[in-house]
């Protein structure tokens, strides 16, 4: 065989690969985003925070918090209702882990409209919650990456952690 056909069948291969792999990752990611997979994750969450609703602001790290939010844990997902109306982020799973009396959290979300993810980290003490977040937008040729903060107060009349009285 010659090197020019060696080349050709090379490519070709190569480009079929790539095709099959950017079909088969792209059905996976729609079905994820939409919900219609199901998700082992739900299954093992706890749920410890459910009832829980605080308001609060955000805003980019290290700087002042500049847009009012309010943060909902409920039926074993965590929501930021900002997010959920201006970009579309449904409520997803969130994991906890408890830290003397505190509960750390992490959950991900991924937009709906747009190939973009929230990943949040946090921490609930009593009645306060704060940490923050990392923001990833894959774009055409380039990914658009942010940090952000967050912070919070329980909202009377919604469940407090037990034993922060």
């Amino acid at each position: 065989m010659s090197i020019l056909r060696q080349t050709k069948w090379l490519i070709a291969v190569s480009l079929l690969v790539f095709s099959v792999s950017s079909i088969w990752s792209v059905t996976l990611w729609a079905s994820e985003s939409t919900g219609d997979a199901p998700d082992a994750a739900e299954k093992v969450n706890s749920g410890v925070l459910d009832g829980m609703t605080f308001s609060g602001e955000l805003g980019p790290k290290g700087q002042p918090a500049d847009v009012k939010d309010t943060f909902v844990f409920k039926d074993g997902k965590f929501i930021s209702l900002e997010c959920e109306k201006n970009c579309n982020y449904p409520a997803r799973p969130y994991f906890i882990r408890k830290v003397g009396n505190t509960i750390e959290f992490i959950s991900e979300t991924r937009c709906r409209d747009k190939d973009a993810k929230i990943v949040w980290r946090g921490i609930v003490d009593g009645e306060t919650i704060k940490g923050g977040f990392h923001w990833t937008s894959h774009r055409w040729y380039w990914t658009v990456e942010k940090d952000f903060q967050f912070e919070g107060k329980l909202i009377k009349g919604t469940t407090p952690i037990i034993g922060s009285q």
